[in-house]
């Protein structure tokens, strides 16, 4: 295998997943992005937008747009954090918590599955590698792209 299949293999696989659960998302009626969104915010821990936006490297516009969206709809709610002046937490509100539920169960249920299934087979080991591998990446195209933004200028 040369490097152009390898890589070619390596984006169709990620953007199948991607799109698997872009599946649940248009099944539950939402965007792809509020249902990540959702997904963040109910994993029982603190979040600010920022947080979200480094953790799931959405854009900052997005972020702020989704949390409007939720918090006019009552779904979040932005909490003071002591000792910061700007920044809030987002917190999802019971009725945001229900929704939440209602549009993630299907995929939580899916991803049970999985890990039950497949992943007992054939194990979790290729999770750290993958995981590797992306803060390589990361760190290879941030250099190059510095360096490239430099020459452009």
């Amino acid at each position: 295998m040369n490097r152009n299949e390898f890589f070619t293999r390596l984006a169709l696989a990620v953007y199948k997943l991607d799109g698997a659960y872009d599946y649940f998302a248009k099944g539950g009626g939402v965007k792809p992005n509020l249902m990540w969104l959702l997904y963040a915010l109910n994993d029982g821990k603190k979040h600010t937008q920022v947080q979200i936006c480094d953790q799931w490297l959405f854009p900052r516009s997005t972020v702020n747009t989704l949390v409007k969206q939720c918090e006019s709809e009552g779904l979040v709610a932005l909490c003071k954090i002591e000792g910061e002046k700007r920044e809030m937490q987002v917190v999802l509100t019971e009725k945001g918590r229900a929704f939440a539920d209602k549009i993630l169960e299907p995929v939580y249920r899916a991803e049970q599955q999985l890990f039950d299934g497949y992943l007992a087979k054939n194990g979790y080991s290729f999770l750290e590698e993958l995981e590797k591998f992306g803060e390589q990446t990361e760190k290879l195209f941030a250099r190059i792209n510095k360096v490239h933004l430099k020459e452009g200028d």
